[in-house]
């Protein structure tokens, strides 16, 4: 029977034991502390805990007084059906063992009986919802009857044990979590993850979320998430929606252009998660999403691109319907040689324009590479002009006129006569409000004209003063001169669509394909 005195003394115990759990969380500490006052109260130098290890069916002694330094932490026990401990935790009811060398239910670890250990108690640790977390355990150095009022005492720390415990265990992986959850979010610096309260007020930033959107965290927190959507997406009340979205269904997409905090657009594919406690109540919303800027332009510029091209295609393919369907009055060889040498022309220029969306091309090397095609002597040629990248339209219009005009020049004019010379220049003039480009295509030494009398407009011609002004709004003439052919071209330098428009007039669709020869 305990006296009074020890009666006090074990409650004293147990006072200064909740006191030092108001003052700690570490676990260790407390499990160590409350060896120690439990020997004390007990009149032994030896206690300890023991935790459960399901997956090696064992207890491992986690934290104890009087052991030697290789035993917490390290020493284990079997948990089999002849160790008291587990059948302590079998039974859910303390164990005692008066002498473990008359002991003959149970087997004991040598660790035990190198530290002389004789007489035992040892009474189960649960913890909240009655899972066993393993065992408080007194060892004596005598032979010993441990009582009905040592075992009480002990059940009453284990029953104070079992919540402080479960309590300490769930702070230690809430901090695991935490910090993992940083790690991770500070080193994610492809995704921006923030949270946001209930009413989507910002009020966690984390550097990830910097350094995609830019503000830095005292300059946004506390302010609406709304303010990352572009302008017309707050005007359709697109926020709202997305958070609504999340809250009535766990989770809502997030993919689309975002403003950063310079002002320009930043795209994000992610998502908003809503946050519930364990009631369900939605506590607030987790924001991650990845930069998928660069993809995202790329996959635009495929698109635009594959649009042009497919464009091109079709009028391309009915430019030269409109062509082959107007070839008549030439014979068989020269309706085939033009009807090359034009596509070959078209073929080139497209080649370059294709490279991109909008890819203009250098009006010198479209010259030079027309010319060099027709194997055209250098001496024969003065060629100068200001560096000069035309559009898309305005290439693809120079690049048949200058072919036609070389074509007619080799058959007709300064390039198939011994004497003749070519000069073509050019400069960008300002006419009002817009740069224009002025061409000249002059031929000299041109001995022989074609005589005079009835003739038609040819391809080259047509092209050059009616395609040009409808085309480039720009100016087209072509003048036969005493010595040679003199062409000009002006044009304003403006981007402008493929000249193969499909909704172009059909009077300018169907020109006529033959020479420019008067």
């Amino acid at each position: 029977m305990t006296s009074r005195n020890q009666a006090s003394d074990r409650q004293r115990a147990l006072a200064k034991f909740g006191e030092f759990v108001l003052r700690c969380e570490d676990l260790a500490a407390i499990l160590t502390e409350g060896c120690r006052l439990i020997a004390d109260a007990l009149n032994t130098d030896l206690a300890k805990v023991l935790e459960i290890e399901r997956e090696r069916g064992s207890a491992v002694v986690l934290a104890g007084v009087g052991w030697a330094p290789d035993v917490v932490g390290k020493a284990r026990i079997p948990l089999h059906e002849r160790s008291s401990e587990s059948f302590a935790l079998d039974k859910g009811e303390p164990v005692v063992t008066r002498d473990i060398v008359k002991e003959t239910r149970f087997d004991f670890p040598d660790f035990m009986k190198a530290h002389g250990v004789v007489a035992l108690v040892n009474v189960p640790i649960f913890l909240p919802g009655g899972n066993a977390f393993g065992l408080l355990q007194v060892d004596a150095r005598e032979t010993r009857e441990f009582g009905d009022d040592d075992i009480q005492f002990l059940r009453t720390y284990a029953m104070i044990l079992g919540p402080v415990i479960d309590r300490l265990r769930k702070i230690r992986e809430t901090e695991t979590n935490t910090e993992r959850f940083r790690l991770i979010v500070e080193n994610a610096r492809d995704y921006a993850i923030f949270l946001s309260d209930p009413q989507d007020i910002i009020t966690d930033w984390f550097p990830s979320a910097e350094a995609i959107f830019g503000w830095k965290a005292d300059e946004i927190i506390g302010q609406s998430g709304a303010v990352l959507f572009t302008d017309e997406d707050q005007e359709a009340g697109v926020p709202v929606m997305e958070t609504e979205g999340a809250r009535k269904h766990g989770a809502a997409p997030n993919v689309r252009w975002h403003r950063r905090k310079e002002g320009n657009r930043v795209f994000i594919d992610g998502q908003t998660v809503a946050l519930r406690d364990s009631q369900g109540t939605v506590r607030g919303f987790m924001k991650i999403g990845q930069d998928t800027t660069e993809r995202r332009r790329n996959e635009e510029r495929q698109g635009i691109l594959l649009a042009e091209l497919q464009h091109r295609v079709r009028n391309v393919l009915a430019m030269v319907r409109s062509i082959v369907s107007k070839g008549d009055g030439a014979s068989v060889e020269e309706f085939r040689r033009d009807l090359e040498g034009r596509i070959t022309a078209m073929a080139r220029t497209q080649a370059l324009l294709t490279r991109g969306a909008g890819v203009g091309v250098d009006l010198d090397g479209l010259i030079r590479q027309e010319l060099l095609t027709h194997a055209v002597a250098e001496e024969r040629l003065t060629i100068s002009g200001d560096a000069v990248t035309l559009p898309p339209k305005a290439a693809e219009v120079l690049t048949l006129a200058i072919h036609e005009l070389t074509t007619n020049a080799l058959k007709y004019g300064a390039l198939g006569q011994p004497d003749g010379h070519l000069n073509v220049f050019w400069s960008r003039e300002r006419n009002g409000e817009k740069d224009w480009l002025r061409l000249t295509w002059q031929e000299h030494g041109v001995s022989v004209i074609p005589a005079a009398g009835p003739r038609r407009i040819g391809f080259g011609t047509e092209l050059i003063t009616k395609r040009v002004p409808y085309e480039l709004r720009g100016q087209g003439s072509v003048d036969v001169q005493r010595d040679g052919i003199c062409c000009t071209i002006a044009f304003p330098l403006a981007q402008g669509e493929s000249i193969f428009q499909s909704d172009s007039p059909v009077a300018y669709r169907n020109i006529q394909p033959s020479g420019v020869a008067t």
